[in-house]
């Protein structure tokens, strides 16, 4: 495990209520150049006071600790190697360090801290059946704390399929995972609403931010409509989290398009009322409100294929203190 120190005083100090009068926009600003192939999964622990997210290609996972005791801004990053990709993750109720994790081919339970799962592997069918390139990818755990639900990546391999799990603990303590959702490319925006009624899920390549009615007491998702799309010109919709007034904020993926943006979404009318410019990136994969009042919105990007000489900071944590307030992540009511 390596630990690096930084400076976020201005992040953390500046009050949200100077931003008030920025009607539409806001720019973010990059606090980690983390260099990441491909950062995903960002989830803020509010127990721990800590940001979290993973390098999918580069095997690794960060935590950025927001406070050093004694030292007001100074903040500390832990990144620790893994032994395979880490797509997504949940945290667990009880625990600062076990996370369920969805590595590139199934799940189980890790302690991140000792390096080592504490679960057996979830039984179910094989969730990547053509290896390589294809994977798990986005995941969230649902607002019960039931239940983890992750997708699929089809690896950029023309006629490949993935699926959509839901992934449980039985009375004997032991993984299961089922499927939700039989036909994706690429999963993400896994997210719901305030009420829990609604799952939103995007299929990458359609440019479609879908919602689903969602059956919290089983699982299921059913009625799919389209909540929002996205222009192809502009990119594709990545990962996603919902705020406290039940907006949908959805990192938006250029390849290379121009400058990366968060958009926030009305959930009634599909509707962008907000965006975060991120500069010095195209490609921006996740957000996660966090911090002490839960007003700074982090966004993971990824250096994947990008020239460092035109995207000198792709890959780097952004951040951006924001007008509006998010919600603590879900964590998962498992038996550890």
């Amino acid at each position: 495990m390596k630990e690096e120190e930084f400076d976020l005083s201005d992040l953390l100090s500046t009050s949200s209520n100077a931003l008030k009068g920025q009607v539409d926009s806001v720019t973010a600003s990059l606090v980690i150049d983390c260099h990441c192939e491909l950062g995903e999964g960002i989830l803020y622990d509010d127990d721990r006071h800590a940001v979290q997210w993973t390098d999918i290609l580069g095997k690794r996972f960060h935590r950025l600790q927001l406070t050093k005791e004694g030292e007001k801004g100074k903040v500390c990053l832990q990144t620790f190697d893994l032994p395979k990709e880490l797509c997504s993750f949940g945290m667990v109720q009880g625990s600062t360090s076990v996370l369920l994790c969805a590595w590139e081919d199934g799940f189980d339970l890790y302690d991140i801290d000792k390096g080592q799962a504490v679960s057996e592997r979830s039984q179910g069918e094989d969730v990547n059946p053509k290896k390589g390139s294809s994977r798990l990818n986005d995941g969230r755990v649902d607002p019960t704390g039931n239940r983890f639900v992750c997708g699929g990546y089809y690896g950029e391999i023309p006629g490949v399929r993935m699926k959509v799990f839901r992934v449980q603990q039985d009375d004997d303590k032991k993984l299961f995972h089922e499927v939700i959702v039989e036909d994706m490319e690429v999963t993400n925006s896994i997210s719901w609403s305030l009420d829990g009624k609604k799952m939103y899920l995007a299929d990458s390549p359609s440019h479609k931010i879908h919602c689903h009615d969602y059956d919290a007491k089983h699982g299921t998702v059913s009625n799919k409509t389209v909540l929002h799309e996205i222009d192809e010109a502009l990119g594709v919709p990545d990962g996603s989290c919902v705020d406290a007034e039940g907006y949908l904020w959805n990192s938006v993926w250029r390849s290379g398009a121009g400058p990366a943006m968060v958009q926030r979404i009305d959930p009634v009318t599909g509707k962008v009322v907000y965006t975060v410019h991120v500069p010095g990136t195209s490609q921006v994969t996740c957000c996660c409100f966090g911090g002490e009042d839960m007003d700074i919105l982090f966004i993971t990007s990824a250096a994947e294929r990008r020239d460092p000489h035109i995207e000198p900071h792709a890959g780097g944590l952004y951040a951006v203190k924001l007008p509006f307030r998010g919600k603590k992540e879900s964590r998962l009511q498992f038996t550890l």
